[in-house]
């Protein structure tokens, strides 16, 4: 099973006493001036550590494992998205391979298109649903606010007031969807944009 460990810094030296006000992430993950990047590091046994242990497919078609994928993904969400990150893998010497590498990377790449994918179609169906409620708050505060449709009767009064709240409660599920909900969809693209393009690399030991 795969291992991860943080680039921490050991609060025993000046140096990191000095830093201890910092952001948590410029603790947890070391910056590498080179790439550019905050590096998220993964220790590994082998490659299939990366695999889901579950899916018959042969390995160049597999998926990663989920528990990898998260941890990836928590990782990611630790840093800001105004930064970049890169994977390194920590793996042994006596096992590398090239050809596993770029399956890896090809399975990695997969991964996060599919997530990307299933992540557009729901906000497809967000608009779709955006477009719907739009029309049915509209018809109803038509309605409700037409009052030579309505008369003094009792029934027809009840009837307007439910039809009042409403096309007001639909009106409240657009404001929502549009200033909270899609607005969370698009952090998450961005997130998952930034871990598709991530930059991974190989290191032995």
């Amino acid at each position: 099973m795969f291992k991860y460990f943080f680039q921490k810094k050991h609060e025993s030296c000046n140096h990191c006493r000095s830093k201890s006000s910092m952001p948590y992430f410029q603790n947890s993950y070391k910056f590498d001036s080179d790439l550019k990047a905050y590096i998220i590091a993964v220790s590994l046994g082998s490659y299939d550590d990366v695999y889901d242990d579950w899916d018959p497919s042969p390995f160049k078609k597999r998926d990663i494992e989920d528990e990898f994928s998260d941890f990836i993904t928590d990782s990611a969400l630790d840093i800001p998205l105004r930064y970049n990150i890169a994977i390194k893998l920590h793996l042994p010497e006596s096992i590398r391979n090239d050809k596993k590498e770029v399956l890896l990377k090809k399975a990695y790449t997969n991964h996060f298109r599919f997530l990307l994918g299933r992540l557009y179609r729901h906000k497809k169906k967000l608009r779709e649903k955006l477009m719907a409620y739009s029309s049915l708050a509209l018809l109803f505060l038509l309605l409700a606010y037409s009052r030579p449709i309505w008369t003094e009767h009792l029934a027809l009064e009840i009837i307007r007031e439910g039809v009042f709240v409403g096309g007001w409660v639909f009106l409240w599920e657009v404001f929502t969807l549009l200033f909270i909900t899609f607005c969370e969809e698009k952090i998450h693209e961005n997130h998952l944009n930034r871990l598709l393009h991530a930059r991974i690399e190989f290191l032995y030991k």
